[in-house]
């Protein structure tokens, strides 16, 4: 049964296929850049990590910290890598699914 128009909310309009690609897209390449800069802050932060400061209780107090940055920013890096498969799987499923609607027309045509 087909959706009444009173229960589509009017200030979007529907996502063709090209719209939802180019943002699958999208969100990928952001993705993919925060785990560049997640990689970048990880190594920066892991020499920081190596090297000591001058007295004790400076040392301890910034191993601390630096160990707690790195786990969060691992963790981080986990939750996008898994968002980018989310969004990975999600254009493959639109691509299958054009490929779909391709095929069956072409054969309605022959």
């Amino acid at each position: 049964m087909p959706r009444s128009v009173k229960n589509q909310p009017a200030s979007r309009p529907p996502v063709d296929a090209i719209q939802y690609e180019k943002l699958a897209l999208s969100a990928f390449d952001l993705c993919d850049r925060q785990l560049s800069q997640l990689d970048t802050l990880i190594t920066l932060a892991s020499s920081i990590v190596r090297n000591p400061a001058f007295t004790h209780d400076e040392r301890r107090r910034r191993q601390t910290l630096l160990e707690l940055l790195v786990d969060t920013a691992e963790q981080y890096q986990q939750d996008l890598e898994c968002d980018r498969e989310l969004f990975q799987v999600l254009h493959s499923t639109q691509r299958a699914s054009r490929a779909a609607v391709s095929r069956r027309s072409k054969q309605r045509t022959c």
